[in-house]
């Protein structure tokens, strides 16, 4: 039975039954005042997407302390220009890599993809593409297992309100779909007013060959799409901006940047969460305890990373390291994540070269008016929706165009590298070249994280992808690059002179056809950084890491309320269904937390 944490005091000072979570205190009443003021009814660990939001709705609760701890640093106000490519900032990330193997990204450097999340105030919404894609119908209902009674609360028609309830939609054709968007939250979502001469060519493209306009987040099939994007006055709205920065200001809410939890302790015996180790100095613990409920929001790759490192995992996996477990849970199974190609690239006609002077000049007009070329994403604006197969009505993968500007006076004599045509050497505004990603939505291949083996508790966690093992996601993306090519068949791509990129495909230079882009899908593929699944939902220990309550099973007080809690991909990005799983994750905590007369209680 737990005792109340004033009670417990003392006895923290002089025991280490608790382990080594106040394992440093001493009996001073210094030491004293600083295990009472490191006491609050619920820590959240990561400050990013989701922790944002949980972050706002349980310090709304004045009787509630908030703990907040991250291992970024705080926002800046660079991250917020539309035209930045934040992916490109190495700062803000974890820069994680995939295992090599025989299947996938093999003329990548060291055979490896990067992933590529967010280590910042507001994670991977700082550093993502800015688009809101929710995925479809299908895909939720699909997180419904027969006989699980629960996981009917994530069928697509019981998340919606969530979905609605922290999204403040600007476009007022979009809005009159009511049933699927609202004006109100905290998540300004509005199209880019700015639409450039290529942005109009591809869409024509597009659309002679049979793709309708639609708003995507309708759950419709094919569409070409004018996405909408989390920006409020031409700026980039992260989940810290939208929901934590207007809150930082509440008494009861403590956030911490630069802080690394290095160990969730639990008490063995009742397998329950007593509190946190984390370091704001490399090798200088500090530890806080939690009355209520730890939330574990670190993402797919370090929540793994966390848990293994507290004792909750598989025991072959555990024991490796010599880390003693306390319970026995999939953690780190069932990875995912969405995967592109690089190598399909149109070279876009007399585009003039830009000068330095220009692009000043288009930072000066951002900064003081939000105007100009850098509130916008360039061609990244637009992207296309296909259906592949006709198994589901939702579609199979998102044709995403990147623009990218190539330094090159005879660029249509010079064979350019995958790589070179990837990389973002300005603001996406400026562009001559355009990428076209195949990105694969519903990838059938799966893999596993695990610790670093050298090491554990600060060395990147070894990610085995498998990317494009399953052969399905392979023949997918070839199909879809089939039809991308279309494209220059089309009037308005003849007429306006687009051409096929002459980049260097080398090894696959001496292919043809299929087998060319097949090799090119192996040696040039590309993580989309959306990585889901390690801690998956279901009603199980066996198969599941947290029940569809979101609480990890067979330990008391810790829950998991992130993407890496999602069973399968939804058919967009990320980025808004980790916001409706922290939104609805909220609400499940204050009704857990809540009697029937209002007030507030503490089960420990």
């Amino acid at each position: 039975m737990k005792y109340w944490i004033i009670s417990l005091v003392p006895y923290l000072l002089v025991s280490c039954v608790v382990g080594d979570l106040f394992s440093k205190a001493t009996r001073s009443k210094a030491d004293e005042r600083d295990v009472r003021s490191s006491v609050y009814d619920f820590i959240i660990i990561g400050g990013g997407t989701a922790g944002c939001v949980l972050a706002n709705r349980l310090s709304a609760i004045s009787d509630w302390k908030v703990l907040v701890l991250e291992s970024g640093i705080d926002e800046n106000i660079d991250f917020d220009i539309p035209g930045v490519p934040t992916r490109e900032y190495r700062p803000i990330l974890w820069n994680f890599r995939t295992e090599r193997n025989g299947y996938s990204c093999l003329s990548r450097p060291g055979g490896a993809c990067e992933v590529k999340t967010g280590k910042v105030l507001g994670g991977s919404s700082v550093v993502n593409d800015m688009k809101y894609t929710r995925g479809s119908k299908v895909d939720y209902d699909g997180w419904h297992s027969t006989g699980a009674l629960a996981s009917l609360d994530w069928k697509f028609d019981n998340v919606i309100e969530h979905f609605k309830s922290v999204e403040d939609n600007g476009d007022y054709d979009v809005l009159m779909n009511s049933h699927y968007h609202a004006r109100g939250g905290e998540m300004h979502i509005q199209r880019f007013k700015h639409a450039d001469r290529p942005i109009e060519i591809f869409t024509a493209g597009f659309t002679e060959m049979g793709l309708r306009s639609l708003d995507i987040n309708t759950n419709a099939q094919e569409a070409i799409v004018n996405n909408q994007f989390a920006i409020s006055n031409n700026t980039r709205l992260s989940t810290n901006s939208a929901f934590l920065k207007p809150v930082r200001h509440r008494k009861n809410l403590q956030v911490i940047t630069g802080a690394t939890v290095t160990k969730i302790v639990i008490n063995k015996e009742e397998k329950s969460v007593d509190g946190v180790i984390y370091e704001v100095e490399k090798g200088k613990e500090k530890a806080a305890y939690s009355k209520r409920e730890i939330i574990l929001t670190t993402g797919a790759v370090n929540n793994v990373r966390l848990l293994h490192l507290s004792g909750v995992g598989p025991k072959a996996d555990l024991k490796k390291h010599n880390i003693t477990q306390i319970f026995e849970l999939p953690v780190g199974l069932n990875y995912q994540d969405q995967v592109t190609v690089g190598g399909l690239a149109f070279a876009l006609n007399e585009i003039p070269e830009v000068t330095e002077a220009q692009i000043i000049n288009d930072f000066k007009t951002w900064f003081q008016s939000r105007t100009g070329a850098l509130a916008s994403r360039g061609i990244g604006q637009i992207s296309a929706f296909i259906q592949l197969y006709e198994n589901y009505n939702a579609p199979d993968v998102e044709l995403a165009l990147e623009g990218n500007f190539i330094r090159s006076d005879k660029f249509m004599l010079t064979n350019v590298s995958v790589h070179a045509a990837e990389e973002s050497n300005l603001p996406l505004a400026y562009y001559n070249l355009v990428n076209i990603h195949p990105v694969l939505l519903r990838p059938k291949s799966k893999g596993k994280v695990m610790l670093n083996k050298r090491n554990p508790k600060y060395g990147r966690p070894i990610i085995q992808a498998n990317f494009l093992k399953e052969s399905e996601d392979l023949d997918t993306l070839v199909d879809s690059i089939d039809i991308a090519l279309q494209l220059l068949d089309t009037k308005e791509f003849k007429k306006t002179e687009i051409k096929f990129a002459p980049l260097d495909l080398f090894p696959c230079d001496r292919l043809s056809n299929r087998d060319q882009w097949n090799c090119i899908s192996r040696h040039y593929t590309k993580a989309m950084s959306n990585p889901i699944g390690t801690c998956r939902m279901g009603d199980n220990s066996t198969v599941s890491v947290v029940d569809y309550q979101l609480r990890v099973h067979g330990i008391e007080g810790l829950r998991i309320m992130d993407a890496s809690v999602m069973p399968t991909h939804v058919r967009g990005g990320i980025f808004a269904a980790t916001m409706m799983i922290a939104e609805k994750g909220a609400k499940m905590i204050i009704k857990d937390w809540k009697e029937t007369n209002g007030h507030y209680y503490n089960r420990r």
